[in-house]
């Protein structure tokens, strides 16, 4: 068995890269660590932040309507009812439920990027699996 520690990045593809880019940034200020070419000549950058997630986004014109990633889970520091508040106000539009939704062990809100890959953000780590030890 590998023991790992973390989630190190996650690739996806993207219809416009720079919209993507301004997304992520918005939303969660990620920053640029890198840029480039892919081996078929399509752009890709990667953000994020390195206390928590790194993102490779490659522009790609083939962007599958049918995905294969149902979410990308992420855990935020933030409180709910404030982060609910600045998505409204930034117009991000909730893409799942009406508001907050309430798990067993945790809450979770659930927004989209501009190429409709859904992101859940929970108050707590793990979701809703509870205490893990």
């Amino acid at each position: 068995m590998l023991n790992i520690s973390h989630v190190d990045h996650l690739n996806l593809n993207v219809s416009n890269l720079e919209k993507s880019i301004l997304f992520y940034q918005e939303v969660f200020g990620f920053k640029i660590y890198e840029e480039g070419e892919s081996s078929t000549g399509n752009p890709y950058k990667i953000i994020g932040s390195p206390s928590s997630l790194f993102l490779c986004l490659y522009e790609s014109e083939k962007v599958q309507q049918a995905r294969i990633l149902n979410h990308i889970g992420i855990h935020i520091l933030n409180d709910l009812e404030e982060t609910l508040e600045e998505l409204n106000k930034r117009g991000i539009p909730i893409s799942y439920g009406d508001g907050i939704i309430d798990y067993p062990h945790s809450r979770s809100l659930y927004i989209a990027d501009p190429d409709g890959n859904q992101i859940e953000l929970s108050e707590v780590f793990g979701g809703g699996l509870g205490q893990v030890n």
